[in-house]
């Protein structure tokens, strides 16, 4: 390019120039200098380096000949352009200053600078015309601050919407609270049967949706509606629980894991609490993932952990001592009168060094502690294993060292399997047991036995003994007809003369101990209780290890004989009478007395609770040991906190009251009786007794409960709803007694909602 060339092009280019130099000595930029200009300079540039150096030069001449008189000019002519009002039609933000020029409004308010020049915003736009309006508002930076101040706007309108209540009917809200608790109550799901349930209602004559519906945006039929109405309903249930607890002279906790169908570990825990009139009170509290991380999971342990290990999680003690006293301290539940804890009996959670319940014990100690009191006493809850779980271990640990038990089991377990997987078998079994129950038989079905539950075998082992020639007359057909080798195997083995005997024995024995283990579920239990019903199953036992099962095993023998069943022995030689006879000393007083030893050894009460068992026992009242009674009444105050001066005081006037009243013991947890009063530290220790859990039962209730609730197909359900809806399932009153009012005005106050509400 030549340089004529080059002079042509930049004079081409002289107003954009002329803005650039008035710009420059003014301090001042222009908007109506646009990218499109600079890159096409920069595209000439690039064609001819040489012009790119010509370019700068004329402009840095022309720069230096220009007088501040021939400036003042040049903006003087670019002012002198009228503005023209209509401008300003659909442009809030377009602001005219006369004789200095236009300024962006938006741009200011939010502080964007188009271009990253301070023109439109700091300083003004010189050049009149309606494409530099049009320039700007097309700008990225000017669409930003006018997006900026529609959200500003909308926010206004949306305060002023808030401020300004609306009314909703309390009758509406109370009968749609009525529907969800209905739901909630029979473990329906609510989410989606909730809007179904009110267009029902209104198809019966009863528009709840009409009283509470709100516009076309507020009908309180969502999900999250939904969900605070719920968790309202909850939290009725759930205070009253807790501030029963405060008011409680003492409280225990059980607690128990389980895995639900999402495979997310579960804890669940339960109070134990004792009530002004005296009467045990067991209440659901909560539910939680008890793996889920906390904040202060890995704070305050006294240990560094590197990033891999931060991202290891475990059920392990410190898992649950942190979710159990977290929850604890959160609703301010007092350590002071924490009496026990109960769980399962797992290492992990009674484990002597570092179980669950000596960390939680531990806690308990230091949140007592006073520096400015170093005599203070403290109360130490009382670890408790749940009796159901140790009976069921006594009696498993009695069969292991069988081995003719565990080939019956596995016998029961095959036999069950065998029909459950052919409805054919079933049929034909059910068909023969439908001829025989006319004359021989009670009808009846396999069940099969739990590996976990062994006590369950009783049960499987009486419908075995109730079907008995049904079952073995369906399998030697199945053998016959079909040529089943298994059919054959199993009815070799049911036909043995040791089989007979050892399902009596099973039949005998397991029932009296399922049915102690029934009473150790009951809800309200206590150790009073438990150990009667101990004493009295150890009896029976005993009664049935000196009784030959003779004539059961005969009675079967006989059913068997008139179906040409034939039971095998041993050996050729031997009668029924002497294999029944031989069973007997071989295995079945050896099996008894093995479960006698076992029960005995696992329910041998800890100091405490045998000073529990001692004090608050009657008997000693007869013929009493003074010395005896006051050593005990000592060991449990020293536990517990309470005063052991005055205790021993009321021990030598509660001698000659029992003996006087042979009710005395119990009237000391009641809170009308004159004897509390009388007994003040007694009366406490008695409480303490009752509330100490002597099982977990209520736990695994609970987990059934979930299984209910959360199933296959609602297993996206929610940490915060599955609690919700297992609290009210458990703890909540029946649909008639439940304080809806309450729960409705709870909800309308507890939080910023889209409309403030008004109740009519």
């Amino acid at each position: 390019m030549s340089q004529s060339n080059i002079t042509s092009f930049f004079k081409r280019k002289t107003p954009s120039a002329d803005r650039d130099i008035v710009g420059e000595m003014s301090g001042e930029t222009t908007c109506s200098e646009t990218p499109t200009n600079e890159s096409e300079i920069e595209l000439s540039s690039m064609e001819n380096p040489s012009a790119s150096a010509g370019i700068g030069k004329l402009t840095r001449d022309c720069q230096l000949e220009l007088s501040e008189d021939e400036l003042a000019k040049k903006k003087k002519q670019k002012l002198a352009s009228k503005f023209n009002p209509s401008w300003k039609e659909k442009r809030p933000w377009l602001k005219y200053v006369e004789n200095v020029g236009m300024f962006c409004t938006y741009c200011q308010k939010y502080n964007k600078r188009p271009f990253d020049r301070t023109t439109w915003n700091v300083t003004p736009c010189i050049r009149i015309r309606l494409t530099s309006v049009t320039d700007h508002e097309t700008c990225k930076e000017h669409r930003d601050s006018v997006g900026l101040e529609m959200i500003s706007t909308t926010s206004k309108d949306i305060g002023v919407e808030l401020i300004k209540p609306i009314d909703i009917s309390k009758d509406g809200m109370i009968q749609a609270f009525k529907c969800l608790y209905f739901l909630a109550k029979n473990n329906i799901a609510h989410t989606t049967n909730f809007p179904k349930l009110l267009d029902l209602e209104k198809h019966l004559g009863i528009d709840i949706s009409a009283k509470i519906n709100v516009g076309e945006n507020a009908k309180y039929t969502s999900h999250a509606a939904v969900k605070d109405m719920l968790e309202c309903i909850s939290e009725i249930i759930e205070n009253d629980i807790l501030d029963n607890i405060r008011k409680s002279e003492g409280y225990s906790i059980m607690f128990d894991e389980t895995t639900d169908v999402s495979v997310i570990e579960q804890l669940v825990i339960h109070s134990r609490s004792i009530d002004e009139n005296g009467d045990v009170q067991v209440k659901f509290l909560k539910i939680l993932d008890a793996l889920a991380k906390d904040e202060d999971s890995n704070a305050n342990d006294g240990t560094d952990m590197n990033e891999l290990d931060i991202g290891i999680i475990t059920l392990n003690a410190d898992t649950i001592r942190r979710k159990v006293t977290n929850y604890l301290e959160d609703n301010n539940l007092s350590y002071a009168t924490l009496r026990g804890i109960g769980t399962d009996g797992a290492a992990v959670m009674t484990g002597k060094k570092g179980g669950a319940v000596k960390q939680i014990t531990q806690r308990q100690k230091e949140k007592q502690l006073d520096k400015n009191d170093p005599d203070k006493k403290i109360n130490q809850a009382v670890g408790a294993h749940c009796a159901a779980h140790k009976l069921s271990l006594a009696a498993k640990q009695a069969g292991s060292e069988f081995p003719i038990i565990q080939r019956f089991k596995r016998v029961l377990s095959a036999l069950h399997a065998f029909y459950a997987r052919s409805a054919v078998r079933e049929k034909g079994r059910s068909t023969i047991q439908e001829l025989l129950s006319k004359t021989l038989e009670e009808s009846g079905k396999l069940t099969n036995p739990s590996e976990t539950r062994w006590l369950c075998l009783g049960q499987c082992a009486i419908k075995l003994k109730n079907t008995f020639t049904s079952i073995v007359l369906s399998l030697e057909r199945e053998a016959e007809e079909r040529a089943d080798c298994t059919a054959a195997g199993l009815v070799k083995l049911m036909t043995k003369i040791d089989f007979v005997a050892i399902l009596v024995l099973l039949c005998e024995v397991l029932p009296t101990v399922n049915r102690l283990s029934l009473a150790f579920q009951k809800s309200k239990l206590d150790f009073k209780e438990l150990n009667a019903s101990l004493t009295a199953t150890v009896c029976s036992l005993k009664s049935t290890k000196t009784t030959e099962l003779t004539s059961s095993v005969t009675e079967i023998y006989e059913k068997c004989a008139a179906q040409k069943i034939t039971l095998r022995y041993a050996s050729d030689s031997i009668s029924v009478t002497e294999a029944i006879t031989n069973f007997y000393s071989t295995i079945q007083q050896q099996f008894i007395e093995k479960l006698i030893n076992n029960i005995q050894a696992r329910f041998n009460d800890t100091d405490v609770m045998a000073a529990f068992s001692y004090v608050f026992d009657h008997e000693n009242y007869k013929n009493p040991n003074p010395d005896q009674l006051r050593q005990e009444v000592v060991k449990l105050c020293h536990q517990f906190g309470e005063p052991s001066s005055e205790a021993t005081t009321e021990v030598k006037d509660a001698i000659f009251y029992a003996q006087a009243d042979s009710e005395f013991l119990e009237k000391l947890t009641s809170g009308s009786n004159v004897h509390s009063t009388a007994f003040p530290v007694l009366s406490k220790l008695a409480k303490i007794y009752k509330v100490i859990p002597p099982h977990t039962a209520d736990c695994e209730r609970d987990f059934s409960q979930v299984t209910l609730i959360k199933t296959n197909i609602r297993n996206k359900m929610g940490e915060d709803t599955l609690d919700y809806l297992l609290r009210i399932s458990i703890e909540g009153p029946p649909l008639e007694q439940y304080p809806f009012e309450k729960a409705v005005i709870l909800w309308a106050s507890k939080k910023e909602r889209r409309y403030k509400v008004r109740l009519l």
